[in-house]
């Protein structure tokens, strides 16, 4: 973790299964929960120390950065924040971290803050008195919030590093002084499980020492395991899940994890799935100097969201009642994909292709006729029977739909003549050209050619309906962007290839 107080760093934790009341975030069965530092300015996004950089550089206290996190991470499966805290004393976290709470009314979504006495440069929590009056002051101020964070109604404090503190006899002497009747959740961190006489749950902050995240987190359960077994406790799992560190550019000593393209995080959730977490942390959502970051960057997009948003689901719905057979739901939209649909969706690109499923599968008019059909994120499956495979599920025309629909039909704009180092096709008298041409070759619908063909990718996206043309997007975007039949191709050039082309969310916007 870092200690480093030009940037006020703070590394903090909570874990909590989440009690539903009036006005809150709803309950959840396994929370899902993210590190946040709320310390940067503008002057601290520097190439020279750290190994990406976001993809919207930001102030920290920023009411739209605040409220664009709160919306990423609450669209993408995680259940809270917490947030970094130095104590009263320190004016301008405990200011961010208010903001932070008060800016979470109204939505799912839940926020603690924490108190880390080892990084306090005001030294207010380094003694017995400071950390009481802390935690008094998280009391009155915070905690009768709606979203504040709960687990089993209790409400959660978090501690990082309890040694630097003071030893298991002072953690308890704090707690007895502040906490005698244990209303509160404790939640503690490290490698010595004695602590747990304290605390209520324990976690792993970092556990990229280890190649496989499996080894790491045996480690923590054979430990826990023993710890309950001689308490005739039973303490909660909590999984941590990373996607890679790299503190290189700013101290020597951690061995840099290589993030594999985003295989160690899915790793990591998966080991959290094999192992029945009740509660998964993750490291970190934007801990930036040491490259532990999910949050949308320069060098991978939006992938770790993505992901994210696919291992909650399957995290959450892991000794669920399973669906029923041929049948997927996903929690994120409550929706089901079943038969021949979910088929198709799996065999020709998932969710980067398609997005989540909207709606039920149901008949709807069109204006070629009735059939039965299923609105995703970003197209819309229709059954066609009366077709051989795979031609018995055909893509919504949703790109000349929207066209339409703007006032622009695709038949009205200009044409354009063939441009060297491009693709022309001349029944809509349309280019594709870089940075889309690779992509073009590269996605298409599995009909058994040998790699993407032609007829493959234009099976999955459709005719070129436009030129290349800067315009505003959904997300308030202003990129390079280019319409199909069936798809709305996007030019992100600050996110690193292949994320650097996306595809828009035309399900979406046609509801």
């Amino acid at each position: 973790m870092l200690r480093n107080l030009s940037f006020l760093a703070l590394v903090v934790f909570a874990s909590a299964g989440l009690l539903a009341t009036p006005g809150a975030y709803a309950q959840a069965q396994k929370p899902v929960l993210a590190y946040y530092f709320p310390w940067y300015e503008p002057a601290d996004w520097n190439p020279a120390r750290m190994s990406d950089l976001p993809a919207n550089q930001y102030a920290g206290g920023d009411d739209g950065t605040i409220q664009r996190h709160l919306q990423q991470a609450d669209d993408n499966g995680i259940d809270g924040f917490i947030c970094t805290w130095f104590g009263p004393n320190e004016p301008r976290l405990t200011e961010r971290c208010d903001k932070l709470l008060t800016s979470s009314a109204g939505r799912d979504f839940a926020i603690t803050v924490a108190p880390d006495q080892a990084a306090d440069f005001t030294g207010t929590l380094k003694t017995a008195d400071g950390m009481a009056a802390a935690l008094g002051f998280i009391r009155d101020r915070w905690m009768s919030h709606p979203n504040w964070l709960k687990w089993s109604g209790k409400p959660v404090v978090v501690f990082w590093n309890p040694q630097s503190f003071g030893s298991v006899a002072a953690w308890q002497q704090l707690r007895t002084r502040v906490d005698p009747d244990r209303a509160w959740h404790w939640i503690g961190e490290g490698t010595d499980f004695n602590y747990l006489d304290v605390f209520d749950s324990l976690y792993y902050f970092d556990i990229t020492w280890a190649a496989n995240p499996a080894d790491a987190m045996a480690g923590y359960e054979r430990r826990l395991n023993d710890y309950n077994r001689s308490r005739n406790t039973s303490k909660p799992f909590i999984s941590t899940v990373m996607p890679g560190y790299d503190d290189s550019r700013i101290r020597t000593g951690h061995a840099v994890r290589d993030r594999a393209n985003g295989d160690y995080y899915s790793r990591s959730w998966q080991t959290a799935i094999d192992r029945q977490a009740q509660a998964v942390i993750i490291t970190s959502w934007n801990e930036w100097l040491e490259g532990s970051q999910i949050e949308p960057s320069q060098r991978y997009g939006n992938l770790y969201l993505d992901l994210t948003r696919e291992w909650t689901a399957r995290y959450r719905s892991a000794g669920a009642a399973p669906s029923p057979p041929g049948s997927r739901t996903f929690p994120e939209t409550g929706q089901s994909a079943a038969g021949r649909v979910l088929d198709f969706w799996n065999q020709n690109g998932t969710l980067p292709v398609f997005g989540l499923p909207l709606a039920a599968e149901g008949p709807q008019q069109t204006l070629d006729g009735s059939f039965r059909m299923q609105l995703f994120e970003r197209n819309r499956l229709e059954l066609h029977p009366e077709n051989a495979p795979p031609y018995d599920v055909l893509l919504g025309r949703l790109g000349g739909d929207l066209l339409f629909k703007q006032g622009r039909p695709w038949e009205t704009l200009p044409r354009e003549q063939p441009k060297a180092g491009c693709t022309f096709f001349d029944a809509t008298q349309h280019n594709v050209c870089e940075p889309f041409l690779s992509y073009w070759r590269t996605h298409g619908l599995e009909m058994g050619d040998r790699g993407i063909s032609e007829r493959e990718s234009l099976a999955l996206f459709g005719l070129p309906l436009t030129t290349q043309s800067m315009e505003r997007n959904s997300s308030g975007d202003t990129v390079l962007t280019q319409w199909f039949e069936r798809a709305r191709f996007e030019h992100h050039p600050r996110n690193a290839p292949p994320y650097n082309v996306l595809l828009g969310r035309l399900g979406a916007e046609t509801r």
